[in-house]
């Protein structure tokens, strides 16, 4: 009588156990971004400090660049798609609807003659977000590149992912 008992109640420990491990496997696939925060001010200012130094990007060197404006045309564009990633489960710069980022930008009626982008998912911070871009070689690029006049960026309604998009106007 003894040992069964024992072995009910190893057996609910285990299963205890393997529900503890479980909750901690979702936990850690669906983190908690409600406290991530986007500041407007915050992303062009260390964009723009960032342009101002000469850099490497990978093995690409990178003179100092003008600062960028900040074009809320192109902010809405890297709203949309930020909010597209959330809403649908996926990362990735092409949008659930097949979209570019020049598809995005002209249907805000942005007429362009450079245009690029930046994604990220996870960062909990504009500074974390644009430290992990200057660490990767083509974004970082991005930062850098002198074609570019303008910028918008955005973060999704969920706080997961972020996007910047930098962009020169067509002249007329």
């Amino acid at each position: 009588m003894f040992v069964t008992k024992m072995l009910v109640l190893m057996r609910k420990i285990r299963i205890l156990f393997f529900m503890i491990l479980a909750g901690m496997f979702v936990n850690a696939q669906n983190p908690d971004y409600s406290d991530v925060e986007f500041d407007q001010q915050e992303m062009q200012e260390l964009v723009n400090d960032a342009r101002l130094t000469k850099r490497r990007c990978g093995g690409k060197k990178h003179d100092a660049v003008a600062p960028l404006q900040w074009n809320n045309k192109l902010a809405q564009a890297a709203q949309k798609h930020a909010d597209d990633m959330a809403d649908n489960d996926f990362f990735d710069h092409t949008g659930s609807d097949k979209s570019t980022v020049v598809m995005r930008i002209e249907r805000e009626d942005y007429t362009w003659r450079a245009a690029g982008e930046n994604v990220a998912m996870g960062p909990r911070s504009v500074a974390q977000a644009l430290q992990g871009w200057l660490d990767s070689p083509g974004h970082c690029s991005n930062i850098m590149n002198g074609d570019f006049t303008e910028m918008g960026a955005a973060l999704s309604h969920n706080g997961q992912y972020w996007v910047q998009v930098f962009a020169a106007p067509r002249e007329k």
